[in-house]
């Protein structure tokens, strides 16, 4: 049922021959992109983690395998892949690696325990070949038939019908020679014995880029081979640096910087092997000036060289952020024309180029000025590039807000802005709002006296008389030369580096005809994730969030309603420890919200009949939906819920349904996915158990993702199912 997964093979499958067909993307084939024929193509046909003995995410020790893990049965021609090879160099065995690579997998529910010994392998299909004679036949390796050998770049010349030059020949003969003698010297003498060799590579491999163009190849093949032995150029000179032991590190001792704003740089080249080299000079780009910080020295073996400079950030900086904009409408997103597509990120123009002579041959070597820094003691150093922020960066919360139409409450929009800069000033802040919309307090004036100090601005915004709808607001900071309205957000974790979400000081205001019980009591227990418990704040019921105390103890009976978030029995060890309490609430007269849970609600009985969430999904955000329980209290009351409750949805319409459930359990809607490999009705979305005087009630409809996204169809919905709870 996931169909973005069964997309994305899709796509691959198209791919196969689309990247082969000059006629298919004539646009790219003019901005210089070339055609490329796969050899082959593969589907996965087997479980890798299963014969590892890694029990998948929901299965409890002890329990039985269910059928759908089971790995299939080999079908067709294919190759199966050996995981259990143990890598000496590495140290384990690639099943090993692999686990542990999935058990910090944070998002999807997979297994977080490592591979332990034993048989692990991986069968692939054989979908699609050019290669003759291996669409029938069992293969050994998944490059049985690839020519990977630097001599068979000849190849491209065979395949125009030209015979291959002999000069060719020999060259690429030569290049491989020493590429193989490097290795073998490797082996035997470690990395100081394969100088020589990759030296002679790197000579030998310029050689033939330089005398391409005098040979009788033809223009399609000697492109493709030049391609390949400029990346094979890349790695020998990366091999003489590594031969020769030098580091290179180019650092910066702010890592962000405002436009104009003067930074101290250095750079350092040490030599940790046992021959002396030559370093030719440093050059420093992206500045207000390029700069040769130092000029020639000899680095003997064991020596530094270092050098330092005082430069500054040009006064046009572009501000970092990322390269890519979601395309309004429709599900996919355009790229900035000047980042190579396929880049995760733009390129930090602040960039050091090292040039390095060694005896028989000169290499240029560019590295991204860094910015070292610790501000966690758990994490230890970390790094970042150079990042350009505003000097005054403007953030303005929160990016969607709702306000009833019948409301008569001011909503709160709060302004932070921030000094990057080092220097101090004053600035003013202030809305540019509606027309007819009020705010208070007006024009805000702010002084800064030092560097990353914030300031936070509340102001109380009226809609006045405006009429149902969508409005935008947006946050200015003036100062007397300039005017600031962006800001960005800091992406960073532990195991990640910094990145900055360059975003306009903006809010969508959605002026909405939707009630809501009037003095409605709310307590919640957060999850995952969580971005519900504002919406239910600004549809006006008392929100009170239960933590541990108030779970194992507090009194429940206080509330209208109990809503559990996103995934909570994932998340909360006190929610699973005092369900009995939530239950015994809902069976003294409450109302339980709880929304979608994975399977860790199968662990134990969480729900006030036997249930278990299955993996029912519905990815198709406009899939037709149908009431099945015309007259329940939250298809009518106190919003209306019809057709135009279910547009504008967002990405999906739900997942994780209800799966196995007793007959106590009501369902009150169904769905049909409109994908042909998730074919079916689907119930399980929206599911009623009453128990004693009161209500349970399991939501796989993705409210948690709508209400942030401002589908005014999720407010009316939610509001009704809250209001269930006035019925105490």
């Amino acid at each position: 049922g996931g169909q973005h997964h069964q997309a994305s093979a899709v796509l691959a499958r198209e791919a196969y021959d689309a990247a082969a067909d000059p006629n298919q993307y004539p646009e790219q084939i003019v901005e210089g992109l070339r055609p490329w024929q796969v050899k082959k193509l593969y589907f996965l046909d087997s479980f890798p983690f299963w014969m590892a003995g890694v029990v998948p995410s929901g299965l409890r020790s002890g329990g039985e395998r269910p059928p759908r893990f089971r790995p299939p049965e080999p079908t067709g021609p294919g190759a199966s892949v050996d995981l259990d090879v143990y890598d000496p160099l590495l140290g384990r065995t690639y099943s090993e690696i692999g686990s542990h690579a999935r058990s910090m997998h944070k998002c999807q529910g997979t297994s977080a325990l490592l591979a332990l010994p034993g048989r692990a392998t991986s069968r692939y299909r054989l979908d699609q070949t050019t290669i003759s004679g291996h669409a029938d036949a069992d293969e050994d390796s998944l490059f049985e038939g690839v020519d990977t050998s630097i001599e068979g770049l000849a190849g491209f010349v065979a395949a125009t019908g030209a015979a291959s030059p002999h000069d060719l020949t020999i060259g690429l003969a030569a290049v491989a020679r020493h590429a193989r003698t490097a290795l073998g010297a490797f082996d035997t003498g470690g990395a100081a014995a394969v100088r020589a060799a990759v030296l002679s590579g790197l000579t030998a491999v310029r050689n033939l880029r330089g005398g391409l163009d005098a040979l009788a190849v033809p223009e399609t093949a000697r492109w493709e081979i030049d391609f390949r032995l400029a990346a094979k150029e890349r790695q020998f000179e990366q091999a003489a640096f590594l031969a020769h032991g030098l580091r290179f590190e180019a650092l910066a001792h702010d890592g962000v910087v405002t436009p104009g704003q003067p930074v101290a740089l250095s750079a350092l080249v040490a030599n940790r092997g046992d021959a002396d080299v030559v370093v030719k000079g440093v050059r420093l780009d992206g500045f207000n000036r390029t700069t040769v910080a130092c000029g020639e020295d000899v680095l003997a073996a064991g020596a530094v060289y270092s050098c330092a400079a005082d430069l500054r950030i040009p006064d046009d900086a572009a501000l970092t952020g990322i390269h890519w904009s979601h395309v309004s409408g429709s599900a996919r997103y355009a790229f900035d024309a000047d980042v190579p597509f396929g880049a995760p990120f733009r390129s930090t123009p602040f960039r050091a180029r090292f040039e390095v002579e060694f005896g028989r041959g000169r290499v240029t070597v560019e590295r991204p000025i860094e910015h070292r820094y610790a501000d966690d003691i758990f994490t230890g150093e970390k790094r970042m590039p150079v990042h350009v922020v505003p000097r005054f960066a403007v953030e303005l919360t929160p990016e969607i807000a709702i306000i009833p139409s019948a409301s008569v409450v001011a909503r709160e929009i709060r302004v932070t802005v921030t000094n990057a800069s080092p220097e101090i000033g004053d600035a003013e802040v202030s809305l540019a709002l509606p027309s007819g919309w009020r705010m208070e307090p007006g024009p805000t004036r702010l002084a800064f006296t030092r560097e990353d100090e914030s300031r936070t601005v509340r102001f109380m915004v009226s809609p006045g008389d405006a009429p149902v709808g969508e409005y935008e607001i947006g946050a200015v900071v003036t100062t007397p030369d300039a005017s600031f309205d962006q800001g960005y957000k800091v992406i960073e974790y532990p195991h990640t580096g910094r990145r900055h979400l360059a975003r306009a000081a903006t809010s969508t205001i959605k002026v909405l005809d939707v009630a809501i019980a009037p003095n409605l009591s709310v307590g919640y227990i957060t999850g995952v994730g969580d971005a519900v418990p504002p919406a239910i704040d600004q549809l006006g019921a008392r929100l009170e969030f239960l933590e541990a105390d108030d779970l194992a103890w507090g009194d429940l009976s206080q509330f209208d309603v109990i809503v559990t978030g996103v995934r909570a029995y994932e998340r909360r060890t006190d929610l699973r420890a005092n369900n009995d309490r939530l239950l015994d609430y809902v069976a003294a007269g409450g109302t339980a919200i709880v929304q979608y849970n994975k399977f860790e609600f199968n662990a134990e009985q969480y729900g006030p009949y036997p249930a278990r969430v299955g993996r029912g999904r519905v990815t198709d955000e406009a899939a037709p939906l149908r009431v099945l329980v015309n007259d329940h209290q939250v298809f009518a009351w106190p919003n209306r819920v019809d057709a135009s409750t279910w547009e504008g949805w967002v990405q999906e319409r739900g997942l994780y349904f209800l799966a196995e459930r007793d007959a106590m359990y009501v369902d009150l809607v169904e769905l049909e996915d409109s994908f042909e490999f998730n074919s079916g009705v689907k119930r399980g979305a929206l599911v009623e158990a009453r128990s004693g005087d009161g209500r349970w009630l399991y939501v796989g409809l993705g409210l948690w993702r709508q209400l942030p996204a401002g589908t005014s169809g999720a407010y009316e919905l939610l509001a009704n199912l809250l209001s269930l709870g006035a019925d105490r």
